[in-house]
């Protein structure tokens, strides 16, 4: 299956897709979300840790989240379910206001020439949704191999001091993930030797 390696969100069919579904977890379990979540190498490692919890894959690609979703029926993985939507714009839709423990950005596609930075996913509007949909005490975690990238979203949620605060200081990146999962993106820079720049914030309090 040849699948599409960088998306444009701002696409006016991506847009305006039709059959976004409400995420609610199932009673007493707990909801974490991986945006951009690809084939969910990362949120498979995590289901199979933790099956009290529910996981949830984001994606713009259709043919990926259908893919997905039979490979985690195959592995018996019940907490995994990718759903096929834009976090640009479909974030209201997807999660109610404090119905989410921890979100995850997993390398996130960089768009590096300048015309095409609007097309990145990390920004106000996104920070501010997540800042909505997470639960007080709740997790935001950011990975990437650039740099620039990596800053652009400090910078974001520095900026709301209000809604979210590193948990080490401000302005100050991650040592190593605290996470055992891992993202097909993240086992490729293992091979390379890459340096990868992580951020986690919490929610604070409302």
């Amino acid at each position: 299956m040849r699948v599409r390696q960088h998306v444009n969100p701002l696409k006016s069919d991506l847009l305006e897709i039709a059959e976004v579904p409400r995420i609610a977890a199932r009673p007493s379990d707990a909801i974490e979300v991986e945006l951009g979540s690809a084939e969910a190498h990362f949120l498979i490692d995590r289901a199979r840790d933790d099956r009290s919890t529910q996981f949830v894959g984001v994606e713009i690609r259709h043919e990926l989240v259908d893919a997905t979703n039979v490979e985690c029926a195959r592995l018996g993985l019940d907490n995994v379910h990718c759903v096929f939507a834009n976090m640009s714009v479909d974030m209201p839709r997807l999660f109610s206001s404090g119905s989410v423990r921890r979100f995850f950005l997993n390398f996130p596609d960089p768009w590096f020439k300048s015309r095409q930075h609007k097309r990145r996913v990390i920004g106000p509007g996104l920070v501010s949704e997540i800042g909505r949909a997470l639960a007080p005490g709740g997790e935001l975690f950011v990975q990437t191999d650039i740099f620039a990238l990596a800053l652009d979203a400090m910078a974001a949620l520095e900026a709301d001091a209000a809604s979210f605060c590193n948990i080490r200081e401000p302005w100050t990146f991650l040592r190593e993930s605290p996470f055992g999962a891992k993202s097909r993106r993240e086992r490729q820079c293992d091979l390379e030797g890459a340096r990868v720049w992580r951020l986690l914030y919490r929610r604070v309090s409302r």
